[in-house]
Formats: C-alpha cells, sequence, structure tokens
C-alpha cells in the first residue's frame, strides 16, 4: 500500500506564543525595515524568508521580493523552515531548543524529518480540554546500537523522521512540537507535516503493495572533473524516490484516482509498510501514479514518488 499524509497549510496565524519567533533574534536574524541602510552581505527576514543583499539598494523602501538586483533569496528564516516545500532547510543558528506550537483542528496524523538536535518532544492535546489526543512523545535522536561491540564501540546513527497516526480528531487541537539539545548545540526541524493519513492500496483489507518495490537515493551534489582525474565537487542535497506498484480493488480505482490528481502539485509524506524492516520505503515527495485493470478482481497502481531536497 502507499500511505500518504494528505497536509494542511500551516499559516502564521495557526503558530502559537512559544513558537520560534517570526524574527529570530537570538539565532542572528534581523527583520528588514522600509528605508534602511544596509551593506552587502547583510541578510534580512522579509516574508518568511531570508534574503541578502547583493548590491547596496538604489531604492531601500523597495522590499526584497521586488528587487532582484539588490537581494537574494537564500532560505526560509527560522519559524518558517519547517513548512516550506523543502526536507532539509531547518533552522540555522539556533540553539538549545527549536520549538513549534500549532493551533489546527480535525487533524489524524502528523510527521517530522531532519532533526538537529538530541531529543525530540511532541504532544496534542484538545486545545479546549487539554486532554492528550495521542500518546506524549519525548525520545532521543539517535538510534540504540545492534550489539555489545557496537554499543561499546559504535557510533550512535541520528534519528531521520518520526510520525504519529490515529490521532482521536477533535475540532480544536494544539500540536506541540520540539527538538532539544545542549545549550551551544544547533538545533532544528527541517520538516513538520499535519493533516490526515490517506491509504491508496488495499485488497479485500489487505496491504496491497506488491514486490518490486522500489526507493532510489539522489545525490544532487555537482562534481566537475579535469582531465587529470581532479574534481572539483559542490555539495548540495539529496532525496528519495520511490517506486510502490499497488494491489488495489477496481471499486476503489477513482478514489485513488482523484486522490492522486489533489496531491500533484503538493510535496507529502509517503510509506509503504508499517513493518520496520520496509522503513526505507518511505520520503517526501510528489506523487503521480498510473492505474491498469489487471482483472476483474484486481487493478495495478504504480505510485511514483518524486522526492524533494
Amino acid at each position: 500500500m502507499a500511505i500518504v499524509l494528505v497536509p494542511i497549510p500551516i499559516t502564521d496565524t495557526m503558530l502559537q506564543p512559544g513558537t520560534v519567533p517570526a524574527v529570530d533574534v537570538d539565532a542572528g536574524e534581523l527583520a528588514w525595515v522600509s528605508g534602511q541602510t544596509v551593506t552587502v552581505g547583510s541578510e534580512r527576514v522579509y516574508n518568511r524568508r531570508i534574503w541578502k543583499c547583493a548590491v547596496v539598494p538604489v531604492n531601500p523602501a523597495v522590499s526584497p521580493d521586488n528587487d532582484p538586483i539588490a537581494w537574494s533569496d537564500m532560505r526560509p528564516s527560522n519559524r518558517a523552515a519547517p513548512f516550506d516545500a523543502q526536507v532539509q532547510t531547518r533552522a540555522v543558528g539556533r540553539k538549545g531548543s527549536a520549538k513549534y506550537i500549532i493551533a489546527t483542528k480535525f487533524v489524524s496524523g502528523l510527521e517530522v524529518r531532519n532533526f538537529a538536535g538530541q531529543r525530540l518532544k511532541i504532544t496534542v492535546r484538545d486545545a479546549t480540554t487539554n486532554e492528550d489526543l495521542t500518546p506524549a512523545v519525548d525520545r532521543t535522536l539517535k538510534t540504540s546500537r545492534p550489539s555489545f561491540w557496537n554499543y561499546l564501540f559504535g557510533s550512535k546513527t541520528l534519528i531521520s523522521s518520526h510520525r504519529i497516526e490515529g490521532i482521536e480528531m477533535r475540532p480544536r487541537v494544539l500540536v506541540t512540537i520540539e527538538v532539544t539539545g545542549d545549550a551551544a548545540e544547533e538545533v532544528g526541524i527541517g520538516y513538520i507535516s499535519i493533516g490526515s493519513w490517506v491509504t491508496l492500496g488495499l485488497m479485500d483489507g489487505q496491504p496491497g503493495t506488491l514486490y518490486g518495490a522500489r526507493a532510489e537515493a539522489v545525490n544532487y551534489t555537482f562534481r566537475e572533473e579535469a582531465p587529470d582525474g581532479s574534481y572539483r565537487q559542490l555539495p548540495r542535497g539529496s532525496a528519495t524516490n520511490l517506486t510502490l506498484p499497488v494491489a488495489i480493488n477496481p471499486n476503489d480505482a477513482n478514489r485513488v484516482w482523484s486522490s492522486i490528481q489533489q496531491l500533484k502539485d503538493t510535496p507529502v509524506s509517503v510509506y509503504a509498510s508499517k513493518l520496520e524492516k520496509y522503513r526505507y520505503l518511505s520520503t517526501v515527495g510528489f506523487v503521480t501514479t498510473d492505474l491498469s485493470p489487471e482483472n476483474g478482481v484486481m487493478t495495478k497502481a504504480n505510485i511514483f514518488v518524486k522526492g524533494v531536497v
């Protein structure tokens, strides 16, 4: 099966006090101010983005998004970093704690990815009664070592994602997500998605993913080789693409087709199985599909997910 998290857009009005500030002064962010004098190399926050001054603006009253000669769009601000379309953008210069408190409604699941820090904490509560709608999460971000030798001598690897399903749906919900670390340690979250999990493949109530599912690691690092074999390398991001052949009931084909059409312009969280051994068959990306009726009792859907950086 392909299980997709249909997200709710996170707006500034949904972010509650206690969230990383709109202008994260403690991390070195400064707000763009109309008419303010800036120097080349200065960075300013405007409209949830970090802009870098390339040349001194001719008219300092013109906003960065309307002055592409003077300003370069660098990255999302620390507050906006988990909510843009990319997974690997997270807070820059944020130390000790990165917390996001989101007021929303009628959600059944969430996923967070790309952490920097030591612990992940998540609560999902009814905003009216303060009742927990799913067990609270408080976990280390480093995996346990698989053997005694590794326990003594090996290095722990960072957990890259965490998802929650089965949240009790309520009309007023408060979601708190926080990554913590040492006071001098840079922390952040690259991706937060909140919404409803939707299953795109089942046969008679059983998981419908077929053997032949594939995960492809894509590296966008640029390498330029010289005739003598030396090379210049420019590190860039990476992504995971998925191909998931799924068996579905023919009576469910129209729903699957309609669901994919609605998601065509939105990167979403996708995974293929709840079994731990297939954990690598998960990503965030753009979903497309093809459907073909195999016979009177099965339709085959190839779910393609082009992962985002």
